[in-house]
């Protein structure tokens, strides 16, 4: 659903966005390829989808039935574009090699985990604007947290465009932002296991949440640990935890 600002709401409060220049220039940042084969989560009315087949292969996924019929209607002799009726958070993901969406903001963080499971090449994302500022906080700032450690330890992350909400039919109530991950690393479900219990007890010291600690870590908290320290103490204790 193109800038849908909530998952699973009736086709008229739906937010969509219909500025093909602005499209283009979102769909620019992933530098697709012919051979690129691009998940799209919430393909909507298929404005974006058709900007993505221009230029490669695309998966468009599409919850709502209403708006999926739509999309067979106008991409079924496309080849180009394969839509699939599916929610998200329950789909067998598809092959794909990049992703490009305007994904539906209440899915943002569990879009984000999976993703990374699955693995891919870049993500361009159109994302609620303070939501995209959280993937790139650092220590210190107060939106730092578990998925900002997340995606920046498997990933590049570029705020690369504020999208006003103008930019959107009908007017949304918040800003959003278009977002770019480039996968440097692939982690699995047992760092976002370690992640986790570490941001549940971000105050206590990571001798108190884990054994085995190295002494270098023994005393720092998490909410004070940069994404190296996270990556490197990952990769020397795993996720063997106290309790």
């Amino acid at each position: 659903m193109p800038g849908t600002v909530k998952y699973g709401m009736a086709y008229s409060d739906m937010c969509f966005m219909d500025d093909d220049a602005l499209l283009a220039e979102i769909v620019s940042y992933a530098r697709l390829k012919p051979t690129d084969v691009v998940l799209e989560v919430g393909a909507g009315a298929g404005n974006l989808t058709a900007h993505i087949a221009a230029n490669a292969r695309v998966v468009a996924l599409e919850k709502d039935a209403l708006l999926f019929s739509r999309l067979k209607q106008r991409f079924g002799c496309d080849d180009r574009v394969e839509p699939v009726q599916a929610d998200f958070l329950k789909a067998i993901l598809p092959s794909f090699n990049k992703v490009v969406s305007n994904i539906p903001y209440s899915i943002s963080r569990d879009l984000i985990e999976n993703i990374i499971i699955a693995g891919f090449e870049v993500a361009v994302l159109v994302v609620q604007k303070e939501f995209a500022y959280k993937l790139a906080a650092s220590p210190g700032f107060e939106n730092y947290r578990m998925l900002s450690v997340l995606a920046q330890s498997s990933c590049d992350v570029e705020v690369l465009k504020e999208i006003p909400a103008s930019a959107f039919r009908p007017k949304p109530r918040v800003s959003s932002a278009v977002v770019r991950l480039t996968m440097k690393r692939k982690f699995g479900k047992e760092y976002i296991v370690f992640l986790n219990r570490l941001f549940s007890q971000k105050n206590k010291k990571v001798r108190n949440i884990f054994n085995g600690v190295p002494e270098e870590y023994a005393d720092l908290k998490p909410k004070e640990m940069g994404v190296p320290q996270f990556i490197n103490l990952y990769d020397q204790i795993g996720i063997e935890v106290k309790g």
